[in-house]
C-alpha cells in the first residue's frame, strides 16, 4: 500500500475516533440531569415549581422555575398530568419519541474503543516492523 495512502488513512481514524469520543462524552454530559420520581413531578407540578417541559413518548424532560433540570419517566398517555401543568401556566413542548435500537447504542459506546484498539495494533505492528526491517531481518538501531 502506498505510504501516503496509509497516513491519510490512519489520520482519518484519528479524526473519525475524535469525533465518536465527543459524541460519547457530549451524551454522556446529558444524562447527568438529575432523576425524580412520578409523585415528586406532581406535586412539583400542583405546587407550581415548574417552568416547562418536553415530553416525547413517556419521557418528561424540563426545568422548574428555579434553572434546575429534571428528568423523568411518565405514564404513555400525557392527559393524566397534562391539566395540572396546564391549570400551573407550564410551557409544555412535545416531540417524537426516539427508538431505542440496541444495535447502533451499542455501536456508539463500543466503536471508540474498537476504533482506539485497532489503532494501538497498527502502530505496535508498524514499530515492530521498522524494527525488523521489510524481509524480516533484525536491525540494529537505538
Amino acid at each position: 500500500m502506498n505510504p501516503t495512502l496509509k497516513a491519510v488513512v490512519f489520520w482519518l481514524l484519528i479524526v473519525v475516533a475524535a469525533l465518536m469520543l465527543w459524541q460519547f462524552v457530549r451524551s454522556s454530559a446529558e444524562q447527568k440531569i438529575p432523576e425524580i420520581s412520578y409523585s415528586q413531578f406532581m406535586s412539583d407540578a400542583e405546587a407550581g415549581q415548574i417552568a416547562h417541559v418536553s415530553i416525547a413518548g413517556s419521557r418528561i424532560q424540563g426545568q422548574y422555575r428555579d434553572g434546575r433540570p429534571f428528568r423523568l419517566l411518565g405514564p404513555s398517555n400525557p392527559s393524566v398530568y397534562l391539566d395540572v401543568l396546564r391549570s400551573k401556566s407550564v410551557e409544555i413542548w412535545f416531540k417524537e419519541a426516539q427508538g431505542d435500537n440496541l444495535p447502533l447504542q451499542l455501536l456508539g459506546t463500543w466503536a471508540p474503543l474498537i476504533l482506539l484498539a485497532v489503532l494501538w495494533f497498527y502502530m505496535i505492528r508498524r514499530i515492530q516492523w521498522r524494527r525488523t526491517g521489510p524481509q524480516g531481518t533484525t536491525t540494529s538501531g537505538p
